[in-house]
C-alpha cells in the first residue's frame, strides 16, 4: 500500500506542477471507482508557469507574432482524440483544447484543419490529395497523417528536411530517440512523431490477461507481472501456460463463441518480431541502410516458428476482424495481445473496451538472454512532416516544435500518467508496466516504408508464422530480398550518401 501511495503522490506531483491538477487545499482530486474496479480520475486545470514544471523546456521564445493561418492537411479517421477536442471536463479533452489555445497565443498563429481519410483502406489517396496540392496551390503548411504517409512523401520531395531548421530540436524528449535515431538518415530527418501523437501512446502494444481468470486457472503460478519482474517472461512460458486452453461452445468447430487461452488480431502478431529484438533493416557504419542481420538469422526464423505453431495451438483463436477483441471483452479468454487503446474504448468505431480487473505485461522476449523487453507500436499513429513548399515554412517548422513542447507538458501527462495509469488501472505493478512498454518502444525502418520494400520486411515475419508453414520464414525472405534491396537504393538515392 506504501507504494501504491508513493506512486500516486508523484502523479498528482507531476501534474499539479504542469498545470494538470489543482491543488487539493482549494478544489481537491475526486477519485472514484467504476463497477469493473477501475479507477477513475477527474483532474480540472490551474494556470502555472513553464518554471514550475518538472518536465522539460524548449528552446522557443517566449512568444513570437508569425500572424500566418497554419492549415494541417491531417487525416479524419484516426483512433483517438489528437488534434482538436471541445472543453469537456475530461482531462484529455481538456488538455488538448488548452494546448491548441496556448500554442496559438505563443506563436502568433491560427491553426486551420483539412481533413481526409487517411487510414490503412485511404492512405495511397490520402497521399494522392497532398501530392495534389503540393503541385499546386501549396495551401497545406503541415502533413499530419498515418505513420507510413510521410516517409513516401518524404520520398516525392514534399517535406523538409527539419535538421536545417533552428527551431527545431531534435535531442528534446517530446521527440523520442528511438524514433528520431532510426528516422534520420544520412543526417537527414524529414518527418516525426512522439509526444505529439497522442495516438502513438495509445497504439503501443502489450499483452492483457484477465486477473481473475489467471488466478483460476494458475492458482499456484507466478502472475505475469512478477514474471516480467524476474526475468521469466518468454515466449515459451506464455505459449505453455494457454496452449491448450479450451473450451469449445459445442458445434465442434472452433469460433467467437468458445473459450480460450489466448486470441489475437492477426495485425498484432508483429509485436512478437518486435518483442523478439528483430528488426528488418538497420543503418550501416557508412550512414545508409542494409537488410538487418538478425532479420535474415536463424534467431528470427526459430521465433517464427515458435510463434506459429503456438497459433496453430487449440488454445490460441485469430482472425483479421477486430470484433475477436469481445471474446476478451466478455471474459472468454485469458490472453490478449493489443494497442493500449482497449483499456479505454475507441473514440472513433468501437465502443468495447476492457471492464475488468486485468494485468499488462510487454510482449515475452524469445528467451532469458534477451536484454530488454521491447514494445511495437501499431501503424495507426500520426506522423508528423512540414511542407517543403510551405508558404508559411519557419512559423509551420516552430509550430511543430511547439506542439510537441506543449504536448510534453500537458497532453501526455493527461494521456499516460491520469488515464492509463490511474484511471485504467487498479494496482501500481500494473502503472509500472505501463512505464515499461513506453522505455522500450522500438521503431523499423523496414515498417516505416514497408511500401517502398512492397510491404516484405513489414508483414513477412507475421505471413510466415500464420500461413502455416511458419518454419518458411528464411526461404521467403531470400525471394524477397532483390524487392527489398532494390528498396534500400530508392531510399538512399533521396538520402545520398
Amino acid at each position: 500500500m506504501k507504494k501504491y501511495i508513493r506512486i500516486i503522490a508523484l502523479i498528482m506531483a507531476l501534474l499539479t506542477l504542469s498545470g494538470m491538477v489543482a491543488a487539493c487545499a482549494e478544489t481537491g482530486n475526486v477519485e472514484t471507482t467504476t463497477e469493473a474496479g477501475v479507477a477513475e480520475t477527474q483532474a480540472p486545470t490551474v494556470e502555472t508557469t513553464a518554471e514550475q514544471t518538472l518536465y522539460a523546456l524548449d528552446d522557443l521564445k517566449e512568444s513570437y507574432n508569425f500572424n500566418e493561418t497554419i492549415t494541417i492537411f491531417m487525416w479524419s479517421d484516426y483512433t483517438m482524440m489528437e488534434f482538436y477536442a471541445e472543453e469537456t471536463g475530461d482531462v484529455i479533452d481538456d488538455a488538448i483544447f488548452n494546448r491548441n489555445i496556448a500554442v496559438e497565443d505563443r506563436l502568433g498563429i491560427q491553426f486551420e484543419y483539412v481533413e481526409d481519410k487517411g487510414a490503412s483502406d485511404n492512405y495511397t489517396k490520402w497521399i494522392q490529395k497532398a501530392e495534389n496540392d503540393w503541385q499546386a496551390d501549396n495551401s497545406f503548411d503541415i502533413y499530419a497523417g498515418y505513420s507510413r504517409c510521410a516517409p513516401l512523401m518524404t520520398l516525392k520531395g514534399m517535406t523538409v528536411n527539419l535538421l536545417e531548421h533552428e527551431a527545431f530540436s531534435v535531442d528534446k524528449p517530446w521527440w523520442p530517440a528511438a524514433l528520431t535515431t532510426e528516422c534520420t538518415i544520412n543526417d537527414k530527418l524529414y518527418f516525426c512523431s512522439g509526444d505529439i501523437s497522442t495516438n502513438l501512446l495509445w497504439m503501443m502494444i502489450g499483452t492483457f490477461y484477465n486477473k481473475e481468470l489467471f488466478k483460476q486457472y494458475f492458482p499456484e503460478e507466478k502472475s505475469p507481472m512478477d514474471m516480467v519482474e524476474s526475468n521469466e517472461w518468454t515466449m515459451e512460458k506464455l505459449f505453455s501456460m494457454v496452449q491448450d486452453i479450451y473450451t469449445d461452445d459445442g458445434d465442434q468447430k472452433k469460433n467467437d463463441a468458445d473459450v480460450y487461452g489466448y486470441v489475437l488480431y492477426e495485425t498484432n502478431a508483429d509485436a512478437f518480431q518486435t518483442g523478439a529484438g528483430i528488426i528488418s533493416i538497420e543503418k550501416d557504419e557508412e550512414k545508409g541502410l542494409r537488410v538487418s542481420a538478425g532479420w535474415n538469422s536463424q534467431r528470427c526464423a526459430d521465433a517464427c516458428e515458435l510463434v506459429g505453431n503456438f497459433l496453430k495451438s487449440d488454445g490460441v483463436f485469430y482472425n483479421n476482424k477486430t470484433s475477436i477483441r469481445n471474446i476478451f471483452y466478455e471474459e472468454r479468454a485469458l490472453f490478449i495481445t493489443d494497442r493500449l487503446f482497449i483499456v479505454a474504448g475507441k473514440d472513433t468505431k468501437e465502443t468495447g473496451k476492457i471492464e475488468f480487473s486485468y494485468g499488462l505485461v510487454p510482449q515475452p522476449k524469445f528467451d532469458t538472454e534477451q536484454a530488454s523487453f521491447l514494445t511495437n507500436v501499431g501503424h495507426p499513429f500520426t506522423m508528423y512532416a512540414v511542407n517543403s513548399q510551405s508558404k508559411a515554412l519557419e512559423a509551420a517548422v516552430t509550430t511543430l516544435e511547439a506542439i510537441g513542447s506543449a504536448n510534453h507538458r500537458t497532453v501526455t501527462p493527461a494521456v499516460f500518467e491520469v488515464a492509463m495509469k490511474v484511471r485504467y488501472t487498479d494496482d501500481p505493478q500494473t502503472s509500472e508496466m505501463y512505464d515499461l512498454l513506453r522505455e522500450g518502444i522500438s521503431f523499423d525502418i523496414g515498417r516505416l516504408y514497408a511500401s517502398t520494400f512492397q510491404n516484405g520486411t513489414a508483414n513477412l515475419f507475421r505471413t510466415t508464422a500464420l500461413s502455416g508453414n511458419p518454419a518458411g520464414l528464411l526461404s521467403n525472405i531470400k525471394k524477397n530480398l532483390k524487392v527489398i534491396e532494390k528498396g534500400i537504393g530508392t531510399i538512399m538515392e533521396f538520402y545520398g550518401k
